[in-house]
């Protein structure tokens, strides 16, 4: 009996967090309704270019190399997850085009290359790195991607980018996975020119964050993952001036987006 009442109240429980989290969306869904520029429609229009396009590849082809691009989590149909993943990107595209009047960008590890698309289309100068490109071509295979980018596959770090190569450094859902992780700190401050900016996400992977995985199913276990966005965030904050740039959901913070900006409180170290 008392192992019934225990279940109960913690289904109870749960319930009564995720009908907050739903009421959280849907505030914020009417708050960026009242801000809306004509480039949330873009954001839009591409958003249901790549979850189709996405749907497809993944109706065919199941392997890691998908799981670690996120191409599971763009394409999920819980409005939540939907949601987690997807405002993260849109975040980060608006802070960008919103804050930055130089063009250079660097998005490392890039995935589906969503933001290096949506970027492009601003007339950004793009370049999107990373590690394996399998995801990344089949998507390419399905979208003409804009000409003004370029793409790097392999490990910046032993790749020869000159010094104050990029305006914007765009690192989203990607420190987790690296244990070295200061030495690409240090890396990205070299990459960057001055007052340039690295914008920077990650889960918490406190009990709800891992709850969530848990229900997202057998694609979303997290146990790849080195660090939390705590971890990251105190590394930056040893070289750069660090700004949250929102939490993600009001009240249970389950990914932190923030923004490293680098100053000449920080010097590079030679």
């Amino acid at each position: 009996m008392a192992i019934l009442y225990a279940k109960a109240a913690f289904n109870s429980g749960f319930c009564f967090i995720i009908n907050i989290i739903i009421i959280n969306l849907l505030f914020e869904s009417t708050q960026c309704n009242t801000i809306i520029s004509e480039n949330m429609e873009t954001f839009k229009e591409v958003k249901r270019t790549f979850k189709s396009a996405i749907r497809k590849i993944l109706s065919k082809t199941n392997n890691a190399e998908l799981d670690e691009a996120a191409f599971p989590a763009y394409a999920h149909k819980n409005p939540i997850i939907d949601y987690l993943f997807w405002e993260r990107l849109n975040l980060t595209y608006h802070y960008i085009l919103k804050r930055h009047n130089r063009k250079r960008v660097l998005d490392f590890g890039c995935g589906a290359g969503i933001l290096c698309y949506l970027l492009a289309k601003q007339n950004f100068d793009v370049t999107g790195a990373d590690i394996e490109f399998s995801p990344l071509n089949m998507i390419k295979n399905k979208i003409d991607f804009p000409t003004n980018l370029r793409f790097i596959e392999g490990d910046i770090i032993t790749k020869d980018i000159p010094n104050n190569s990029f305006d914007v450094i765009i690192a989203l859902d990607v420190m987790e996975h690296i244990e070295n992780y200061p030495e690409y700190i240090a890396h990205f401050k070299r990459l960057l020119s001055t007052n340039g900016v690295v914008i920077v996400s990650g889960p918490t992977e406190n009990i709800l964050y891992k709850i969530g995985r848990k229900l997202a199913g057998n694609r979303f276990t997290g146990d790849y993952h080195v660090l939390n966005i705590g971890e990251i965030k105190k590394g930056f904050s040893s070289q750069f001036k660090v700004n949250t740039i929102k939490r993600l959901i009001f009240p249970f913070v389950l990914f932190e987006v923030f923004v490293a900006e680098k100053t000449e409180c920080f010097p590079v170290e030679a």
